[in-house]
């Protein structure tokens, strides 16, 4: 970080900002059993990732209302990303998850961020006496897959002439890490044995501050 090229951090929000999955307490909390279902289905193979998100979000009869509330009673977040929100360092937020599972969030911590800082899905919310959720993919992946394509979104950056780091820790980041000129993973998730054995250049970290030390660290190298 040496040089003066302007630098972005590209980050999953599931696990890696939240310690929960945010998709997962919405079912947890409303759709228990239908949870268990698709999750036999998505480890069976029957169900992509944005196939999960799709059926899983699309089973709440919730108003955009309590949807918020579950999300802000039920998901904390590293509260060291406050810390890192606060440095200055540009970044985005790019998740598989849902817009609104983010901004929903990060709301009860101050942390509001507009729809242009967050790289996800759209939650489009309907009807009368059922509040039906439908998902939109604005940023779909090529093979429909994830739902959200974070290689490209990194892959656009460094066309700009960004240095891209990509801060992940599970499946849906792998495209990602594979990309980005510097790779964080957040320790004891997958995301890190996928790195070691695809001879992925990584920093593990265990919370955000370690983040902005090695930032520091690095500044003249």
């Amino acid at each position: 970080m040496g040089n003066n090229k302007k630098s972005i951090f590209l980050i999953d929000f599931d696990i890696t900002i939240s310690k929960k999955d945010s998709t997962d307490v919405l079912l947890e909390t409303h759709q228990p059993e239908f949870k268990q279902e698709l999750r036999k289905k998505y480890r069976a193979g029957e169900y992509s990732i944005r196939e999960f998100i799709k059926y899983g979000l699309g089973s709440l009869n919730i108003t955009k209302e309590q949807y918020i509330q579950t999300l802000q009673e039920n998901v904390t977040i590293d509260e060291t990303f406050i810390d890192f929100v606060k440095s200055g360092e540009e970044f985005k937020i790019v998740s598989a998850g849902a817009r609104l599972n983010v901004q929903g969030t990060l709301s009860k911590y101050g942390i509001n961020l507009p729809d242009s800082e967050v790289i996800s899905n759209d939650l489009k919310f309907s009807g009368t006496d059922k509040n039906q959720i439908t998902v939109e993919n604005p940023f779909l992946d090529k093979e429909g897959y994830y739902g959200v394509d974070k290689k490209e979104a990194v892959e656009n950056y460094k066309k700009k002439g960004y240095k891209t780091y990509f801060v992940g820790d599970g499946p849906s980041d792998y495209k990602a890490l594979e990309v980005a000129d510097f790779a964080f993973v957040r320790k004891g998730t997958r995301a890190v044995k996928f790195c070691e054995e695809n001879g992925i250049e990584f920093f593990k970290f265990g919370d955000f501050d370690e983040i902005l030390e090695w930032v520091e660290n690095n500044k003249k190298v």
